[in-house]
């Protein structure tokens, strides 16, 4: 007697919005944690993030509805695939903001897409771990439901009824939310879904021709200070350490003491309390240290890009070569991501050296393909020993050890307070290998970092410092210089190439957006400029103990709230101004 089987119908569609739901849910509780400074609204920023994601809620379950239709086949093919890809944004997301506290930026994935192997050495500690467990069985139910809503669905009577009706509420959901008055401290953009985070922003608007022209005439309203010192004949030594943060050291104020031995050193010779980085991630440092220029990008464009930030007499190189200096960089780091080399080598560095020195050869590496810090310290103290060009140099480090996850080099295992104290420990031994070396009779070595770390802000972090704590980062400057040994007045990450200069004897012209801090009486910049990460729009212009924010619209790019400092149309312009294309600057 035959029998006869009937095929399992998997219900994808419901499986889906479930699926979907659960990532909303997952988004919210991870974004709770990230910007909840100091835990004394909870919900504040769950409720925000699911109302937004309702809207996007809404449309999949209507496009999961619409593809369980059989009256026309082609478009519920093409319904099912549209949920498919907004489930894929979601999970992508959801898994970005939980292993880097980053949100899905399509610009992002565009610029750092193609150096697949740098970001698999990013993630790869996180997923190869014991957690990474449960990242591989969700990855294979998205996998699996996005495989099932890509072949088509059939028709589902009683649960196109029931996705028609989740779809309902979670508009009213939304709708409701969205009457809710704001939070003014919450970051807005990190509460939009994915989708409406990648809908074009005010940076991508550009310029009128006009626009660009007045506020170009505008920006040289600013009056120009050039100094020229005599030569001091030092050789200096730059470390741009990665995530390094004010947040980490107890002698800065920070809620953490994972710095004990940098702030020691700190109190032996010279630090700042009140540094800035110019930027919020590694290559907008570099931009700031190597050309004096704040990291942002042309009006029109996404983001900022390295090409943009060409060649002049006012990068560091060039300091270097018209005091008779030699330039140097060093870095473990792969330097084909993004072209960082090419760039480099266009500022004019003498040598530029990655993770293909043969110094490396055979050492275990980690993000970025790079060897631990320790490496590139004794690296260049190779160099220093046999170097055979006798002129002075002017030389940066970039650290890569400490970029997230956090991948603690001694054990490998995701530890952020082991990691720093391991670059705490690292730091100390650079600088005593320095010192055997007699380096400090006639050397300067400046420690700081590349941007402030990329982790959620601390509750007391933010209730002490508030929105500058995002660009707070230390610097220590020991050797043969004069200078008080704790400065208190604000300085950021562009002055290094005028304070080099000056300490070079060579002729810089500075704006009041231009401080000098390597003086007996250094003399701070009129305005800290700071580009921020989480709403890309933004700019803050810190003045004395003021803030404000300026946004980047095009034509009508304005102060968030009336601005706080003097002559804000000219500071508007001096910003306006960094955004038009160089060539197309008079």
């Amino acid at each position: 007697m035959k029998t006869s089987g009937r095929r399992l119908r998997v219900p994808w569609t419901g499986i889906a919005a479930l699926l979907a739901l659960a990532l909303s849910v997952l988004r919210a509780l991870a974004l709770e944690q990230y910007a909840d400074y100091d835990h004394a609204c909870r919900g504040c920023f769950a409720l925000p993030a699911l109302g937004h994601d309702a809207w996007l809620l809404a449309a999949l379950l209507a496009l999961l509805a619409l593809a369980t239709s059989a009256v026309r086949s082609g478009l519920a093919r093409l319904c099912g695939a549209l949920a498919a890809a907004l489930i894929l944004l979601m999970a992508v997301d959801v898994l970005l903001l939980l292993l880097l506290d980053q949100r899905l930026f399509l610009e992002d994935l565009l610029r750092f897409g193609s150096g697949v192997t740098a970001n698999w050495s990013v993630l790869r500690p996180q997923l190869l771990s014991f957690g990474g467990i449960g990242y591989a069985l969700v990855g294979a139910l998205v996998a699996a439901t996005l495989a099932g809503l890509l072949r088509g669905v059939p028709p589902a009577p009683l649960v196109r009824r029931t996705l028609w009706s989740m779809a309902a509420i979670a508009l009213l959901f939304a709708v409701l939310e969205n009457v809710r008055a704001p939070l003014l401290y919450t970051h807005e953009q990190y509460t939009w879904n994915v989708v409406g985070a990648n809908l074009p922003q005010g940076r991508m608007r550009p310029f009128s021709a006009a626009y660009a022209q007045r506020e170009l005439q505008h920006s040289q309203v600013w009056p120009k200070a050039c100094d020229q010192e005599q030569p001091s004949g030092r050789n200096i030594v730059i470390v741009l350490t990665e995530s390094l943060s004010a947040y980490q050291s107890a002698l800065l104020g920070g809620p953490r003491d994972w710095l004990p031995k940098l702030d020691a050193l700190a109190r032996d010779n010279h630090y700042f309390s009140h540094f800035y980085a110019n930027g919020f991630n590694t290559d907008g440092g570099e931009i700031a240290a190597f050309t004096g220029r704040v990291p942002i990008g042309a009006a029109g464009q996404p983001t900022h890009s390295l090409a943009a930030f060409g060649p002049d007499d006012g990068t560091l190189p060039a300091i270097a070569h018209r005091g008779g200096y030699g330039a140097y960089y060093f870095t473990t780091a792969d330097l084909a991501f993004l072209d960082t080399g090419t760039w480099l080598n266009a500022l004019g560095f003498d040598g530029v050296e990655g993770n293909e020195a043969a110094f490396y050869a055979g050492m275990p590496r980690g993000q970025f393909g790079a060897a631990e810090d320790a490496a590139l310290f004794a690296r260049f103290e190779q160099w220093l020993d046999t170097r055979q060009d006798r002129r002075g140099f002017v030389a940066a480090l970039l650290t890569v050890s400490s970029h997230p996850p956090f991948a603690n080099p001694r054990d490998g295992k995701i530890d952020v307070a082991a990691t720093f104290h391991y670059i705490d420990d690292e730091l100390a031994a650079f600088h005593e290998q320095l010192a055997r070396r007699n380096f400090f009779d006639n050397g300067v070595l400046l420690i700081t970092g590349d941007h402030r770390s990329m982790t959620p802000m601390l509750e007391e972090e933010y209730r002490q410092f508030g929105e500058r704590a995002f660009a707070r980062i230390p610097l220590v400057v020991a050797g043969a210089i004069d200078l008080p040994k704790v400065v208190d007045a604000a300085f950021q990450q562009s002055d290094i190439p005028g304070s080099i200069a000056h300490l070079l004897g060579v002729n810089y012209c500075r704006s009041p957006f231009n401080g000098l801090f390597l003086d007996r009486v250094p003399q701070p910049a009129q305005y800290i400029v700071h580009a921020r990460g989480d709403d890309r729009n933004r700019v803050d212009v810190y003045f004395g103990d003021r803030i404000a924010s300026y946004l980047e619209d095009g034509d009508a790019s304005s102060w968030a709230t009336a601005a706080p400092l003097p002559a804000a149309d000219a500071v508007a312009a001096w910003i306006d101004a960094q955004r038009v294309p160089r060539a197309a600057a008079p």
